[in-house]
């Protein structure tokens, strides 16, 4: 199986637990995985149509790769910090095709340490200050899911 092919596995389940904690109110039976350079997800919300998500994962790359190594040398010492922003900042300057609504969706999957309080400061000024095409911004982080921009 390939990364991509992973990669779409989790997004899914990601964005299952998203509407479920978030009880947006998204027909799960019509998400839809797509492909570069659409965003990630469509499906239709039964209120507003048909609506694609862009799903990025705040990820520490330095527990990306002990979680991917644990035995590599000087996994007994790891220095984090809080990828959010840049991550973030690098979302929006991406431009995706404007058939639909797109709305972003960061998440957490337990591979940064920086807690949501503390995530959603650091980003919501590039949600404000950056042009970008997304309607709403949303973080999921420990099964809990909140707007940070609209």
């Amino acid at each position: 199986m390939s990364n991509e092919t992973d990669k779409a596995k989790r997004e899914l389940v990601v964005f299952t637990e998203f509407v479920r904690v978030s009880g947006i109110p998204i027909d799960l039976d019509t998400v839809e995985k797509r492909w570069p350079p659409e965003p990630d997800l469509l499906c239709l919300h039964q209120t507003e149509g048909e609506v694609a998500f862009e799903l990025v994962e705040l990820c520490d790359p330095n527990l990306a790769q002990l979680f991917a190594d644990p035995s590599r040398p000087g996994s007994d010492y790891i220095r984090t910090s809080d990828p959010s922003r840049c991550i973030v900042r690098n979302k929006l300057r991406k431009s995706y095709p404007l058939t639909h609504p797109i709305e972003l969706l960061c998440y957490t999957d337990g591979r940064v340490i920086t807690p949501a309080n503390v995530i959603i400061p650091t980003i919501r000024p590039y949600l404000h200050s950056f042009k970008h095409v997304f309607r709403r911004a949303w973080i999921l982080c420990q099964s809990k899911a909140s707007i940070i921009w609209e």
